[in-house]
């Protein structure tokens, strides 16, 4: 049973706990207390990450179980959740008390703010990063403590709990984005509208790119079609390549490659015509070939994505969820309780059925 403590909430928590491989347990924690720069939330919301799943199915290799994490120094078993929203109910040292009460959204990022990458707008590449549910305990339990610069008033943009769980993964599709410097007018293919692709397609509309959205799975590429894709391709078959280049015409196109899957890059190359902008968004967990005198020849550029910069991707994504406020339902549904993130999220997700393209959890 939980003790009250002396600010009027529990002294000890629920958490769900990694402690490696498959083995995720619901246990009693105690409640954390905010350092300095940092606020405590009382959980509201939590999003299940794809990072989620693969660490807790063939893991932990990320997350620093076994381990000590070099910045945080946090080592053994591990509260995940790394995208959440909270309400405000203490604060650290050097934190306005005027954040207790409030809604917030958090991307749980801590760069150092002092090394080269912080100073030139690429926190995300910061030597001495950290980050709340990845490299220190997380917010699927009942309390979480995050750096209140990672935090957005969700009540300003009037945005619920729900929603503003969602501004981190929002903010991870910004930065993909940000990795081609689309602009307005654009020609952008979207391989993969999954939980990114999603969020990537509506950040591309948003900007006023000329969005063509690819996926297996119709109910998916209804998905791109509500997020306001102007053309939807069913991939897979073996006139994909014909069909892509159709869309296109004689456009030199940015192509997002979100599947990280072998054929979703050959797709990704093989469509492209010179000059064009491949960003690799999805993750491939093995070594692949690559033509690269098809890159030298036709002036391709191949780039990575990874993470977000706090500083930039994850306000422009908080705006990005609060311009489509009260019609996110269909991208991430009614959050189910913690007792059921394994069978409800985990496990389907790692098994590549997930339930939904975002699943929520109250802890």
């Amino acid at each position: 049973m939980s003790k009250t403590g002396e600010l009027g909430f529990a002294s000890t928590m629920r958490a769900a706990v990694l402690h490696g491989r498959r083995d995720l347990r619901i246990e009693e924690r105690p409640v954390p207390t905010p350092a300095a720069g940092e606020v405590l939330l009382r959980t509201a919301v939590v999003g299940v990450c794809g990072t989620d799943a693969t660490e807790w199915s063939v893991g932990p290799k990320l997350f620093p179980v076994a381990h000590a994490h070099r910045v945080s120094g946090h080592v053994g078993p591990m509260i995940i959740g790394h995208e959440f929203s909270g309400t405000v109910v203490d604060v650290g040292h050097g934190v306005s008390e005027s954040w207790i009460g409030k809604l917030v959204g958090s991307c749980g990022a801590q760069p150092c703010g002092e090394c080269v990458a912080c100073t030139s707008n690429r926190s995300n590449l910061c030597r001495d990063y950290s980050s709340v549910g990845v490299y220190r305990d997380g917010a699927l339990a009942a309390y979480v403590t995050a750096p209140v610069e990672s935090c957005i008033d969700a009540g300003e943009l009037g945005v619920g709990a729900d929603e503003a769980a969602l501004f981190q993964p929002m903010a991870i599709a910004v930065h993909a984005m940000r990795r081609a410097k689309v602009q307005a007018g654009d020609c952008a293919v979207v391989q993969g509208i999954g939980g990114i692709g999603a969020f990537l397609v509506h950040a591309l509309v948003e900007l006023g790119a000329v969005v063509t959205a690819v996926d297996l799975s119709e109910e998916r590429l209804n998905l791109a079609r509500e997020m306001g894709a102007n053309r939807v391709i069913t991939g897979g078959g073996t006139d994909t390549v014909a069909r892509i280049a159709a869309e296109i015409g004689h456009a030199i196109p940015i192509f997002y490659e979100v599947t990280g899957s072998v054929s979703g890059l050959e797709v990704a190359l093989e469509v492209s015509p010179p000059g064009t902008q491949i960003v690799q968004v999805g993750i491939h967990k093995k070594l692949r070939e690559v033509d690269l005198a098809r890159l030298t020849l036709r002036e391709l550029s191949l780039s990575g994505t990874n993470a977000l910069v706090r500083e930039t991707d994850f306000v422009d994504a908080a705006r990005l969820v609060a311009s489509r406020r009260g019609r996110w339902k269909s991208i991430a549904p009614e959050p189910i309780a913690i007792e059921h993130v394994v069978d409800g999220a985990l496990r389907p997700m790692a098994e590549g059925n997930p339930p939904a393209v975002k699943m929520l959890v109250q802890p």
